[in-house]
């Protein structure tokens, strides 16, 4: 059985192959598929649970990404699983193509179907409707998802500071009218008086004085301790004269 379904992306073809061949993020877009394990780069195990008429079925299985070009933009797929609980199977060999179209891109897959058990005899008609219904929802939420990865990788431009935003006020900063004003000092006041230095000469000149004024103190206790005992001293031999006689 021979499906064809394509489906347009707001997105450029570029931008829209990538993230077709990212599966951890597809799985998420394709209703009733969960991942379950990464077995390597490029298998993948999960499972598939889909309701076709009035049956539900869950297939369990592997899906391989067998090549991917991103400049053709050409990537071909193989998925193979076994229905649970039953002896059913589904085996798919897919080729998505992403080229540019009005507005983005358009995504066509062309898939190999071929299907045993219960769901094979449901007819064409059946698993077509389902999977034009499946193909639609994934496409709009792959598209939704790109746009959110877009809008996230895009740099927010910064703001431009306000001029007149208010920044923390320093004293640098501050306008002049509220900073602590400087008191004028007045005209007529008599300017401040410097200390008075000690003048080196007046120093040397006392040290020089100091000299002199002890030897002329030296000089007067001599003169009147010399008059005191001078005195004392002619008396005695005027006593001693006058005894001799």
């Amino acid at each position: 059985m021979n499906l064809e379904h394509s489906f347009d992306i707001m997105a450029e073809p570029d931008v829209a192959f990538a993230y077709l061949m990212d599966v951890n993020r597809v799985a998420t877009c394709v209703p009733g598929v969960s991942l379950q394990e990464a077995l390597d780069e490029s298998t993948y195990r999960g499972t598939l649970k889909v309701k076709v008429g009035p049956v539900t079925v869950k297939y369990g299985g592997i899906a391989r990404i067998l090549s991917a070009d991103p400049v053709t933009r050409v990537a071909t797929i193989e998925a193979e699983g076994e229905e649970s609980g039953t002896a059913g199977s589904v085996r798919a060999n897919a080729t998505m193509s992403v080229v540019p179209a009005a507005g983005g891109s358009r995504v066509t897959v062309s898939t190999e179907l071929a299907l045993t058990g219960r769901v094979a005899t449901m007819g064409k008609g059946v698993i077509e409707q389902v999977g034009n219904r499946m193909v639609a929802q994934t496409s709009q939420r792959i598209e939704q998802a790109i746009l959110e990865s877009v809008a996230t990788a895009e740099p927010t431009a910064a703001a431009p500071p306000a001029a007149d935003a208010p920044g923390p006020l320093t004293a640098e900063s501050a306008p002049a009218a509220q900073q602590a004003p400087t008191r004028p000092t007045p005209a007529h006041a008599a300017p401040a008086r410097p200390a008075p230095a000690r003048s080196a000469p007046a120093e040397e000149e006392s040290l020089r004085v100091m000299p002199l004024l002890g030897s002329l103190i030296a000089d007067w206790v001599r003169r009147t301790f010399g008059r005191i005992f001078g005195t004392r001293k002619k008396r005695a031999n005027h006593t001693t004269h006058g005894e001799r006689k």
